[in-house]
This record gives structure tokens, sequence and C-alpha cells, in this order.
């Protein structure tokens, strides 16, 4: 009985076993349709991907309790970086588009301004300072000299303190206001172009009023202006700071005086050549010009041309 027993347990295993072999897997012959409702949320087979192009952040864990994580601050912006940028350049379009025919302003505080030229060679260059007749255009004058003085260096046109109608200027017979307005000027553009403008050895020039006070300054300051071009001079212009003799002597190289044969005052420039030889002031030059008066030479390019090149010359050679 027991036996029969055993023997049909057996068989009836037999029967189950072959049963589970014979089903399929629980995957086999099912549709590939994705699961739906709650488990196709909770159980992913992949983890989700981004989109193309765009980026995924980690999120960064919170500070311990109690800390603080130090915060990067950016001072100026990209927008602030434009900015700068584009001043620069808009700088430099301007300076591109000077006029190169029109004199620059030098400003210097509490006395009137000067105008300038620029050399046209870089490097280290003389500085030629012109100083204006009684009543007129210091732009004007500027203007006309820069064509031949900038090959050579820089130009400087101070103005005097005295103002008349349109504009033009006096030195109210200043010869001390003139001598500081030039020294201002040569010392405010030496300040500008640093290593670029020579402040000795330098050129001073005058007309007539500018005359008088461009050889008081030559006088007062020889090693700054060693060399002169003097239109219409005068030996009472020079000859009322003799105690300055000693000092010009040492300093004074060449000086070229120009005047026109009609000028009232052409016999006091031959007197002027006369004592300033005498006194051994530098080496002087005179030209008479025929048919000229008291004026600037009216042959104005070839005369003065003429004038600077021996003024700043080193030879022994007559011009």
């Amino acid at each position: 009985m027991i036996g029969a027993a055993r023997c049909a347990l057996a068989l009836a295993l037999v029967a189950l076993t072959g049963v589970a072999r014979a089903q399929p897997a629980p995957d086999a012959g099912a549709s590939e349709e994705p699961l739906s409702g709650l488990e196709a949320t909770d159980t992913p087979e992949d983890p989700p991907r981004p989109a193309a192009g765009a980026t995924t952040d980690t999120p960064r864990p919170a500070n311990p309790p109690g800390t603080t994580r130090p915060v990067r601050v950016r001072m100026f912006s990209r927008a602030d970086d434009r900015a700068e940028h584009e001043r620069v350049l808009a700088a430099a379009r301007t300076r591109r588009r000077r006029d190169p025919a029109e004199p620059e302003i030098l400003e210097l505080p509490g006395i009137p301004d000067a105008w300038f030229f620029r050399p046209r060679l870089g490097g280290r260059q003389r500085v030629f300072v012109y100083l204006h007749a009684r009543g007129a255009d210091p732009h004007d004058d500027c203007v006309r000299f820069a064509p031949v003085v900038t090959p050579r260096g820089w130009l400087v046109c101070p103005q005097g303190p005295g103002i008349r109608a349109e504009g033009r200027r006096v030195w109210n017979n200043n010869a001390e206001l003139a001598r500081r307005y030039t020294m201002a000027a040569l010392g405010a553009l030496n300040r500008r172009f640093a290593r670029r403008v020579r402040l000795n050895d330098d050129v001073i020039m005058g007309f007539s009023e500018g005359a008088f006070v461009a050889m008081q300054t030559g006088l007062a300051e020889p090693v700054t202006f060693p060399r002169w071009v003097i239109f219409a001079a005068h030996d009472g212009y020079i000859g009322m700071n003799s105690e300055l003799y000693p000092a010009a002597r040492r300093a004074l190289r060449r000086v070229y005086l120009i005047t026109g044969v009609g000028d009232g005052i052409v016999d006091r420039t031959r007197r002027a050549a006369t004592l300033m030889r005498r006194e051994h002031l530098g080496r002087v030059e005179m030209q008479i010009l025929e048919g000229a008066g008291h004026q600037l030479p009216p042959d104005f390019v070839p005369t003065v041309r003429r004038a600077l090149t021996w003024v700043t010359s080193n030879r022994a050679t007559r011009p």
C-alpha cells in the first residue's frame, strides 16, 4: 500500500517537471509594446538620455551646516569689456582722422594754450618755437611755418596774453611773460610726448614784437635755445640785457637775422648783427631781402628753409 503511494507520488513529480520545461519563457512570444501605467514609469529599461545639444548639470551637494561656499564675483562684465574695446578703437580712429594740415592744442593750465605740430620723423627731435608779432593770429602763423619746420622737428606756437579783435594776440611787450609761456609750453610738450622732445639745443623764432620777446627769451635761456631765427631784429632788443652776455657767450651757437630792405628798422637790424658779433654771442648771419618791408619774407618757403638749414647745421659753411 505504501509502495503504491510512493510510486504514484514519483509519477506526479515527473509529470510536473515536464510541464514546467515545456512552458515558454515569460517574454517569449510577447509583443514588443511598452509597458503601460505604473510599470512603464517605475521600471524603465534604460536611464533617460538628454536631447541633442543639451547639457546636464550634476546637482552639487549642499554645504555642510555652518559653512559658506566662497562666491567668485566678476567686477567687470563681458559687456564692459566690449565697451572698453570699442572706446579704444574709437580713439584710434580719431587719431587716424587728425587733419595733418591743422595744428593741435597744447593745454597749458593757467595761461593761454599753445598750438603745435608733430615732427614727420620719429625719435627725439628738436623743438622750434615761434613767437608771433603784435596783433597776429598764432594759429595761422603755425600753419604757415609747419611745412618748413616739421621735416626738422616739433613746431610750437605759444599765444600772447593780450587779446584783440577776432582773437588776435599781443605780448604786451612783456618779455618775461613770453619766456615763462615758452618754457611752460616746452615742459608740457615733453610731459605729453616723453622721450620724443629735446629740452636743449632747440630753435627760437620771432617776428616784430615776437622778435623782441624771442631775443630776450634766447638770452635768458641760452642752453635751451642756442639757435635763433629772428625776423626784423633790433639792436635794442639785445642790448638791454648785457648782464646776460657771459652765460650767452658760452651757449649761443647760431643766429640768423632776416629783414626787408624797406623795413624802417633795417639799420637797427644791422646794428644788432654788429653788436652780437662784437660780444661773441654765437655765429651771426644776416639777410636783407630786396622788395620786402616790415613783414615775413614774401618768398616765404625757400627763405625760411635756407635759414633753418643753416641755423641747425654744425658745419662752418655760409648759407
